[in-house]
């Protein structure tokens, strides 16, 4: 299982709410690699189409190396995002669109998929957006979605000390421990 943390920041609420997931994926003996994209350099796709050229492969030369035979071997891809700007972070948006280089003729390998997210916010629409984007790039990886988890009414760096909800954290461990 590929986990895909993308939040800027260590020990977050995103980073957290992963953390649990994971001790719930770990206590059924999922074997799980954890990756901090807000460590590694991504670029987004530069749209150059090399990729689907003789080569196959991307001429982008950065962390997605790293993280490419990680995917391949998965067979559970686990997002987990804020939401800034209504949506997920530009890290993972920058993996998601260098996917691409993976493809043939605009298929992808199948793979089940999650999504974790964490906000402020905590109204009904919150998370429509991302998960609504979410969905699109689960059925481009074979539409077996897995499950998603949103949490909202967390604090974040607007405020002295992040917190998310213990429930939240319960949720999420429950989560893990059900796939």
């Amino acid at each position: 299982m590929l986990v895909l943390m993308s939040a800027g920041t260590r020990h977050g609420n995103t980073d957290r709410l992963t953390d649990a997931y994971i001790r719930g994926l770990v206590e059924r003996d999922h074997s799980v690699t954890k990756v901090y994209l807000g460590s590694m350099r991504i670029e987004g796709c530069r749209g150059c189409g090399a990729c689907q050229r003789p080569a196959r492969r991307c001429v982008v030369r950065d962390g997605m190396q790293e993280i490419y035979p990680l995917f391949a071997e998965c067979d559970t891809v686990v997002m987990a995002s804020p939401l800034y700007f209504w949506t997920i972070t530009a890290r993972l948006k920058a993996f998601i669109e260098r996917l691409y280089a993976i493809s043939v003729d605009d298929k992808y390998p199948s793979k089940d998929t999650v999504l974790l997210m964490t906000a402020d916010d905590d109204k009904e629409t919150t998370f429509e957006h991302p998960v609504q984007y979410f969905r699109v790039l689960s059925q481009a990886l074979g539409g077996n979605e897995k499950g998603i988890y949103c949490a909202g009414g967390c604090t974040g760096c607007e405020k002295t000390v992040r917190s998310i909800d213990k429930k939240h954290l319960d949720n999420a461990y429950q989560m893990g421990l059900e796939l």
